[in-house]
């Protein structure tokens, strides 16, 4: 049986997979960077930048992204070729390293958003802040979320991004209500 797993065909089976997995995922990606950038620009289209602030916080998961991607770079080209199963390293290095491209697409779009006086720009979606349910903060594992749960769907927020969301759904609620008390004024 280790005839097998040393064989240069297992070798070539195990390569064949991970790329088919790399390349699907990576569409994956892109497809979901393309949502987000139609969504931005739908915003922009109908609510136009007046008001609106782009809220983005990936520095400092994107810095380390970029390290993790410079350290895999980094071993692929300075293994030694002499050194046991060097093709195991080097593809190993190769695909974890592509995947870590992949998920510093994801926190581009999953800590980046546009905030403004009537909608909000999260993921794919361009959401009015009439048609937010609810804003449950959650704790997942050690890591605290916000659960955004709107009529057009589900997200899960980081709770800096959680935060920022609340605070603009409650002044467009408050600004709301002052214009529905003044309107109401006006008729009496």
């Amino acid at each position: 049986m280790t005839e097998f797993f040393n064989s240069p065909a297992f070798f070539y089976v195990l390569l064949i997979g991970f790329a088919g997995y790399t390349v699907y995922y990576l569409y994956n990606v892109f497809v979901f960077l393309r949502g987000h950038f139609r969504a931005r620009k739908q915003y922009q289209e109908r609510y136009g930048m007046e008001g609106a602030r782009v809220v983005r916080q990936y520095y400092a998961w994107g810095a380390l992204y970029v390290v993790m991607i410079g350290y895999c770079i980094y071993s692929i080209v300075t293994l030694d070729p002499t050194m046991e199963q060097f093709q195991w390293f080097r593809m190993a290095f190769f695909f974890v390293g592509m995947i870590l491209v992949g998920q510093l697409g994801i926190i581009l779009v999953k800590r980046s958003a546009i905030i403004g006086p009537e909608a909000f720009v999260i993921e794919d979606a361009v959401i009015p802040f009439r048609s937010v349910v609810s804003m449950d903060p959650k704790k997942r594992g050690i890591q605290r979320i916000v659960e955004l749960i709107t009529t057009q769907g589900k997200y899960t927020l980081s709770r800096e991004m959680g935060l920022e969301l609340h605070d603009a759904h409650e002044a467009w609620k408050k600004e709301r209500k002052e214009k529905k008390e003044k309107k109401n004024k006006g008729k009496k």
